[in-house]
């Protein structure tokens, strides 16, 4: 993985949806592990703090630029994806991305993040390309934010264009909205980042993104990338479509949150693993639709190792925490040849039917599917592979008991196949 993209994307299919979920309280209070003790040299990256909401559909989901997504941080009031968005129905407490492999030397590193007062992995901001995949503080707080644009925005702004030269038509009843004109498509390079960040149309080819010669944030308007056949496995896992370009170096869905964010900023403090130095350029997107897609969220990574070294027996991990109503009542699965991922309420009221136990007024969604469609290929063994064992006590509630070991400490986290 030395210097190349790679990109997975993964599917959020609400099933069906009705009212309200009530997080389970958080999982680590109190839980502050003790670091190991890594001595490795990493800027002093503050966590980082910026929010947005993806709220074009039916689904109104908090999404942080720390890694981590659905819930408002320690100290708040837990899980923030609401469905319907206009309601207080939720259906997820939490997810982030998990990443580990190892190096020449055999050496573990790892990077992952579940609940924040465990601790951290994740930091905003590109890392340099020389090598060192080196970040400071400034450039950590400078990219606390997101890129938030829509479809709609950019079709305006292509309507104000000239139609043979597709350069920027000045007009009275039209002003470049700023999501157009502040597009983060440029590093500094005085600091050895990529000069090139978020997608753009580059209008008049002299690679500098300039909106005034109609560049713009790069929605597939004409559908001109499209690739009508069927790609092979290894054009999957180059990550390319039509003209080799790479499938997350265009802006997907009808509303677009685009961030940037590293493993470089600061000293693990979740896994206490050695940094790899990934750049991590992240999409949340949705679409306004008619159909089943209006109660579906996106999410994709196009993931950089900005290292010298090569990172082998690569794993990548969506993590995701659902709660559905009363937490302690729901069950997950797997649909092996669909691969995909459901959480479900496993009886029939949910809690103990008070509105208070679920987060009321009305029952919660019965049921969530989480799709990992696009990305990095498992060796498959047609079975559903449990991480939890599930054990109902006499009051009813469930309990997951761990077949694996519950701790982020080794290559094969998160895979479900207990190791030797």
């Amino acid at each position: 993985m030395n210097n190349i993209s790679r990109t997975l994307v993964i599917l959020f299919l609400l099933v069906f949806v009705i009212s309200q979920l009530f997080a389970e309280e958080y999982r680590y209070e109190n839980g502050k592990k003790q670091s190991s003790g890594l001595k490795e040299t990493a800027a002093g990256c503050a966590p980082a703090s910026a929010y947005d909401w993806l709220d074009i559909n039916n689904v109104r989901a908090r999404i942080n630029t720390g890694g981590d997504m659905w819930w408002d941080l320690p100290g708040g009031t837990g899980a923030k994806y609401y469905i319907p968005k206009a309601g207080s129905a939720t259906s997820m407490f939490s997810g982030a991305l998990w990443i580990g492999g190892l190096d020449i030397n055999n050496q573990l590193k790892l990077a992952a993040q579940r609940y924040r007062q465990v601790g951290i992995d994740y930091w905003t901001g590109p890392l340099t390309v020389d090598g060192t995949a080196a970040i400071d503080e400034a450039t950590c707080a400078q990219y606390d934010r997101f890129a938030k644009i829509t479809r709609a925005e950019v079709d305006e702004f292509l309507a104000n264009t000239d139609p043979e030269t597709g350069f920027f038509l000045p007009s009275e009843d039209y002003d470049i909205p700023p999501s157009i004109l502040e597009w983060p498509a440029h590093g500094d390079v005085s600091k050895e980042q990529s000069y090139y960040l978020a997608p753009f149309y580059d209008n008049d080819g002299d690679g500098e993104y300039d909106p005034f010669a109609g560049d713009y944030p790069y929605y597939d308007i004409e559908n001109d990338l499209c690739n009508t056949d069927i790609p092979t496995m290894e054009q999957e896992f180059q990550g390319t479509v039509t003209g080799s370009i790479l499938a997350d170096q265009v802006i997907k869905g009808d509303q677009t949150l685009w961030w940037v964010f590293n493993d470089k900023g600061n000293i693990h403090t979740e896994t206490d693993g050695a940094a790899i130095g990934m750049e991590i350029r992240a999409q949340a997107f949705a679409f306004a639709t008619n159909d089943v897609i209006n109660n579906m969220t996106f999410y994709s990574y196009e993931i950089i190792n900005r290292s010298t070294f090569v990172l082998t027996e690569t794993y990548f991990s969506p993590w995701v925490d659902t709660d559905l109503g009363y937490a302690r009542d729901d069950f997950v699965g797997c649909d092996v040849a669909r691969g995909l991922g459901y959480c479900y309420n496993g009886t029939g009221i949910d809690g103990s039917g008070d509105p208070e136990s679920y987060g009321g007024p009305q029952p919660p969604p019965p049921a969530i599917g989480v799709d990992f469609f696009q990305g990095p290929y498992m060796d498959p063994d047609g079975m559903d592979n449990a991480k939890y064992e599930t054990v109902i006590n006499g009051s009813g509630d469930t309990t997951y008991v761990q077949i694996c070991d519950v701790s982020i400490n080794g290559v094969n986290f998160g895979n479900g196949i207990v190791d030797d």
